[in-house]
């Protein structure tokens, strides 16, 4: 966020002498600004979704079919 301050000054500059350098501000400051989003909001939601699909299937029944042994009466 500093670093797109310290940029700030050179992205919004009007003169002439500066148009050619406001490219080369705009794209770290941007970048910068896009990164610390992805980084502070993305990324939790992610794991926070993750968390809640893990959650759904430890509570799905599970589907093994696995023999049940039964006791014939006649053999005791």
């Amino acid at each position: 966020m500093t670093t797109f301050g310290g940029l700030a000054p050179m992205i919004f500059e009007t003169s002439r002498q500066a148009r050619f350098m406001i490219p080369m501000a705009i794209s770290p400051g941007f970048g910068i600004l896009f990164a610390t989003s992805i980084t502070l909001v993305t990324v939790p939601c992610l794991y926070l979704m993750a968390e809640d699909v893990s959650r759904v299937i430890r509570l799905l029944p599970s589907t093994s079919h696995e023999p049940t042994v039964t006791h014939s009466p006649g053999l005791g």
